[in-house]
């Protein structure tokens, strides 16, 4: 390179400083105004925020602004806005909640017992109870008018009735004589050879169409005594001193008009011999227990 290139060079450099130099006054001028504008109108910006803030609040708004120690906002100076508005609609109610488990009986209260309620239907009725206990008879009625009646129908009747008791009476002697037992006078005296006590005797010859025998004479003593005899027992006779103690009587109540005690009885032994019976070895007569069994004999 030559030397008046290089000396081109210089010049054109130098030019080109001085250009430089001259624009860059007018690039510094630039952003000082461009600096001054920004300051202005971030101060005018905050005039507004400010206004638009106080109107918010007073018609039911709020704005609030989050400032450093520098006053600047941040987030880019950014503003959150919250709204105040009406409450709005209930929403619908959920669903119910399982039952819990149940809980004690709580103690009784103790307030005032209320009125008592109206009755309830009537229940279905309940069980036939037992048979009641039969109550007293009821008093006698007065005596009915005599019925008019036919002589003869009077005496049939009246024949009727004998005849009954020929039949009875014959069907007494009929059961004497099947038995084959003594006759002293016209009783006939006949051994069942069963054991018994006095009252199911009673009930047993009652049953056969007699009585429980009962001598009221030494003549039907000794035929009692020969029965007694043949089963080697002691026999029932229809004597007693239940109603009063030491007072014997026959079965209607009426006092004894034979008797026949073994020397030193009766003598109530223990307290509990009320009634009799005829030793088959001598005829005699014992008190003994009502409910020992003896040999029953029936008359008829």
């Amino acid at each position: 390179m030559d030397q008046a290139q290089r000396t081109r060079d210089r010049k054109d450099a130098a030019a080109e400083s001085r250009c430089a130099i001259s624009g860059g006054g007018v690039f510094y001028s630039e952003v000082f105004f461009l600096s001054w504008l920004a300051i202005l109108t971030s101060f005018q910006i905050k005039q507004i925020a400010t206004v638009e803030r106080s109107n918010l609040l007073r018609s039911g708004a709020s704005l609030g602004c989050a400032e450093d120690s520098d006053g600047n906002t941040p987030e880019g100076n950014t503003c959150r806005v919250m709204a105040c508005g009406n409450p709005g609609l209930n929403g619908l109610p959920g669903r119910d909640g399982r039952d819990g488990a149940k809980g004690e009986k709580g103690d009784q209260g103790v307030g005032q017992r209320g009125q008592q309620g109206v009755p309830g239907k009537a229940g279905p009725p309940g069980p036939v109870g037992p048979t009641g206990i039969q109550g007293l008879p009821g008093e006698k009625g007065q005596k009915g008018d005599t019925a008019a009646i036919d002589p003869f129908q009077s005496q049939v009747a009246a024949l009727g009735n004998k005849v009954l008791a020929l039949q009875a009476e014959l069907n007494k002697y009929k059961n004497a004589a099947l038995l084959q037992g003594p006759t002293v006078g016209r009783k006939t005296f006949i051994s069942t050879h069963q054991h018994d006590t006095l009252t199911n005797g009673r009930a047993r010859c009652a049953k056969a169409g007699g009585a429980l025998a009962c001598p009221r004479n030494a003549a039907e003593n000794s035929a009692l005594q020969e029965l007694a005899k043949r089963d080697s027992k002691y026999a029932v006779i229809d004597i007693t001193d239940i109603q009063t103690e030491g007072r014997f009587v026959y079965a209607d109540g009426t006092p004894v008009s034979y008797t026949n005690w073994k020397s030193g009885e009766p003598n109530n032994y223990n307290g509990i011999e009320d009634c009799v019976v005829l030793l088959p070895e001598n005829a005699q007569w014992n008190d003994y227990s009502c409910e020992t069994k003896a040999l029953i004999i029936c008359e008829f």
